[in-house]
């Protein structure tokens, strides 16, 4: 029985590390680098050193948990929402991790979204409030 369960083990671990060979890994610096500088853009008209900086910082989490959230959402769609695990004899279906990820990464990204629309020079906030007005109708 020991042989058995040491042959499925190996057999998991195998299966394991070719999902990994077939993921391509999105979560790239040029992605986020390409994120920062559209974000950046939006704020150019900011002269405030203080609110550069805190506002650098909020574009920079914004970016990256954007680009993760991208990463997670093509691995969802190419894997699914449930994954199989197996524990000795018994099997689970769960969540699959990129589900959860999803979830976190694009509340906090909403977040700070918002946190930084506050901030917006009044001529960018114009056209966001423009963009509100036609999703209200």
């Amino acid at each position: 029985m020991a042989a058995g369960q040491a042959a499925k083990t190996a057999e998991s671990k195998e299966n394991k590390a070719e999902d990994k060979k077939k993921r391509v890994n999105k979560l790239t610096s040029a992605r986020i680098k390409k994120e920062i500088d559209f974000l950046q853009k939006m704020f150019a008209g900011i002269d405030d050193d203080n609110k550069k900086t805190l506002i650098n910082s909020l574009i920079e989490e914004a970016a990256f948990l954007k680009v993760a959230c991208y990463q997670a959402k093509e691995e969802l769609k190419k894997e699914g929402l449930t994954t199989e695990t197996t524990n000795a004899s018994q099997k689970f279906i769960k969540t699959h991790p990129s589900a959860q990820i999803y979830e976190k990464y694009s509340r906090q990204y909403t977040q700070i979204i918002h946190s930084l629309i506050e901030y917006l020079p009044p001529k960018e906030k114009a056209k966001v409030d423009r963009l509100a007005a036609l999703r209200e109708r």
